[in-house]
C-alpha cells in the first residue's frame, strides 16, 4: 500500500513513521508512506499557504490552489490510477473498523491533513465534481487545532489490519470490534506472568492447556456491545 500525506506539517509525522510497526512494514515493502509539503505549491514569494477568511469569520485558512495542486502532482508524478483521495475532517462519515477493513485494501490512499480554521471549500468542490473517489472522514465528534493526529490514528487503524504488518493474524481478525462479529464485542480479559499480583490470579482454565474450553471461556467472557 502507498500512502501520500498533504500536511503543512511534515516534521510532525517523523517520528511517528520511523518507530516500531510502522517502520518495519516500510522496511519490509508492505507500506509505502510519503509526506508532502503543501506549502512547497506556494507560488507566492514568502509562500505565505493560508489567508484571511471572507466574510470576516474568525481565523485563518488554508488556501485551495496549494491544496489541489500538490494532489494532482502526486497523482501525476505516481502515475496513480486506482486511489482514494481521504480528507480528514469534521464529519458524519465516522470511522469504524469494518471501514478501515475496506481502506486497508486499497493500492493508494491520498490523505489530506488540514490546519487553522480549516481549508478553502472550493478544495472539496473540485475533487468531488473531478473524482469520484473522494470522501470525507472522522475518528469521532470532536474538533483539534489539526488533524494531523487524526491522519496518524487513520494509518495505524488500517496498517495493522495488512496481511503480515502483525505476525499473528489472530491478533486482529478477532481484536475487540471485530468485523464477524458485527463490531459488537469487547475482546476478552488477558493476563500474563505472574500467575498472581497482589492476590489477583489468572483464571485457572487458562493455565490448563486445554484449548477447546479455553476458547469456550474466551468467548463467554467476551463483552457484548
Amino acid at each position: 500500500m502507498n500512502i501520500f500525506i498533504h500536511t503543512i506539517f511534515p516534521e510532525i509525522f517523523d517520528s511517528f513513521l520511523n518507530t516500531s510497526l510502522i517502520k518495519k512494514a516500510q522496511e519490509k515493502w508492505i507500506l509505502n508512506i510519503k509526506t508532502i509539503n503543501i506549502r512547497d505549491f506556494c507560488t507566492n514569494k514568502h509562500k505565505q499557504i493560508d489567508d484571511k477568511i471572507y466574510g470576516w469569520w474568525a481565523g485563518m485558512l488554508i488556501k485551495a490552489k496549494p491544496i489541489i495542486d500538490s494532489i494532482e502532482n502526486t497523482i501525476k508524478e505516481n502515475k496513480l490510477t486506482n486511489f482514494k483521495i481521504i480528507f480528514l475532517s469534521p464529519s458524519d462519515n465516522i470511522l469504524n473498523q469494518e471501514k478501515c477493513f475496506n481502506y486497508s485494501k486499497q493500492e493508494n490512499i491520498i490523505l489530506l491533513a488540514g490546519r487553522y480554521e480549516w481549508i478553502d471549500f472550493r478544495v472539496e468542490k473540485y475533487f468531488q465534481e473531478k473524482y469520484w473517489n473522494f470522501k470525507k472522514l472522522s475518528i469521532w465528534q470532536y474538533v483539534l487545532m489539526g488533524w494531523e493526529l487524526p491522519s496518524m490514528v487513520f494509518i495505524e487503524w488500517i496498517t495493522r489490519l495488512i496481511p503480515w504488518v502483525i505476525k499473528e493474524k489472530d491478533s486482529y481478525i478477532f481484536d475487540s470490534y471485530a468485523v464477524e462479529e458485527n463490531m459488537k464485542n469487547i475482546e476478552h480479559p488477558q493476563y500474563t506472568t505472574p500467575q498472581e499480583i497482589y492476590g489477583y490470579k489468572v483464571p485457572d482454565i487458562l493455565i490448563s492447556w486445554h484449548d477447546a474450553k479455553i476458547k469456550e471461556w474466551r468467548k463467554d467472557n467476551s463483552w457484548k456491545l
